[in-house]
């Protein structure tokens, strides 16, 4: 693979791989986890003191069950303090596995333009704008999130599953790599479970065209990485079972569908969803009972259920939020790590109209411009996020999954414009 590679590259990736490390380490002289890291961090802390899964819970003034975040980080770093290393040195870690799956993702990039047909300059064009996409290269990929593993893998695995789509034999290294990859996508960012999901099923659906040993490869494949994933995610219903009573994998779902669906939200996570005697908090209050006396688990069902009750008797609001979120998905907003600003970005815009753009030619069939069925594994994971989006809200930290299709669908459009009037010339 590494062969394939012009030797004019070598350079930009040595440059891009010290910009990123030097990044991350300026932004993060400390070596700190971020702050939901740091929430996972003390409840390992309290685990191996003998205190269980549990936080202090600043408002009630005491130690409770805690299953906000995703739990598989937890269980990192239960191990890693048990085999006696310091946290700086996790840190490091994740920086490296940050650069090497940077390059990765860049690597990627172009093999999925190459495979579109795109020419080599504009493939490694497009290959080296994703690498200093602003999101990329800073709003989220200069910091401490588990995003900058997942975003890469989920670009390999789209590109894997189009070249399986084509017909490719299904080597033994793309399946381990594919069953891997994606249960430890999933067990770092729980969303990415509906993301795989839909993809797979994608996949699925257009292999049934294929000859019977591609079908066959595909629903082995499928069912393997199906039934990893599962197992992968035993331990977590496990032990949520245990401390709240359900088989869940987070409490998170039920407070982020409330910040979705409310008279005082914008579309967006609100900062101050938890600042006591806040507008949304005096809503909360006033509309769940005994908020304080709950669990957890029960706390999010409670929100949960406000959610579906606001979204019922407010349908013209309801309206005008997906609106509202849809309009936010596709600006040029980038996620700020410390607080509520967000930063616009005119590569961003640019991208983003460019995307747009590139939709609505191809809906008009603008000389002859078509969606093909392999688009959909492309689009899909934005297709996703965009719906998680109206369902929760607009977070910046998730559109990063859908910012590759947005980058790569206008230069495969303009690809085909060329292809198109080289034939009718």
């Amino acid at each position: 693979m590494l062969k394939t590679i012009p030797r004019f590259v070598w350079p930009v990736v040595l440059a891009l791989a010290a910009l990123k490390l030097v990044l991350l380490i300026h932004l993060n002289p400390g070596l700190e986890w971020n702050y939901d890291e740091r929430r996972n961090g003390r409840i390992a802390d309290n685990y191996l003191a003998g205190r269980g899964y549990v936080s202090f819970d600043a408002k009630r003034q005491q130690l409770r069950p805690d299953s906000f975040h995703a739990s598989f980080p937890v269980f990192v770093y239960v191990a890693w303090q048990n085999a006696g290393l310091p946290k700086h040195r996790f840190t490091l870690l994740v920086f490296a596995l940050t650069v090497g799956t940077y390059l990765l993702g860049a690597l990627y990039v172009q093999r999925t333009l190459a495979y579109y047909g795109v020419g080599p300059p504009l493939a490694w064009a497009g290959a080296g704008l994703w690498a200093v996409y602003p999101s990329v290269v800073y709003y989220v990929g200069a910091y401490f999130w588990y995003e900058n593993l997942a975003l890469p893998l989920l670009i390999v695995v789209v590109y894997k599953l189009l070249r399986l789509s084509g017909g490719r034999p299904l080597r033994l290294i793309d399946a381990l790599l594919i069953v891997g990859a994606v249960p430890l996508s999933c067990l770092l960012r729980g969303y990415l479970l509906a993301v795989y999901g839909l993809l797979f099923a994608a996949w699925l659906l257009l292999s049934r065209r294929a000859e019977p040993r591609v079908r066959r490869a595909a629903w082995r494949l499928g069912l393997l990485t199906l039934g990893v994933v599962v197992l992968a995610h035993l331990p977590i219903l496990q032990k949520n079972h245990q401390l709240f009573g359900a088989y869940t994998l987070s409490n998170q779902a039920g407070f982020e569908l409330l910040q979705g669906h409310n008279s005082t939200t914008e579309g967006r996570f609100m900062y101050d969803w938890d600042e006591p005697k806040g507008s949304f908090d005096q809503f909360v209050r006033a509309n769940i009972p005994g908020l304080d006396s709950l669990n957890q688990y029960q706390e999010s069902q409670a929100r949960a259920r406000l959610a579906w009750r606001w979204v019922r008797t407010h349908p013209g609001a309801e309206l005008q939020l997906w609106l509202r979120k849809t309009a936010l998905f596709f600006s040029p907003e980038n996620f700020i790590s410390d607080g509520p600003p967000t930063g616009y970005h005119p590569i961003t815009a640019v991208v983003h109209l460019t995307f747009l753009l590139a939709i609505v030619l191809t809906l008009m069939r603008y000389r002859g411009l078509r969606f093909q069925r392999r688009d959909l594994l492309l689009l899909l994971p934005l297709v996703v996020v965009w719906l998680l989006s109206l369902v929760f809200f607009v977070g910046f930290r998730w559109r990063y999954f859908a910012e590759p299709a947005m980058l790569m669908f206008p230069l495969i459009m303009w690809q085909r414009l060329r292809r198109s009037e080289w034939v009718s010339n």
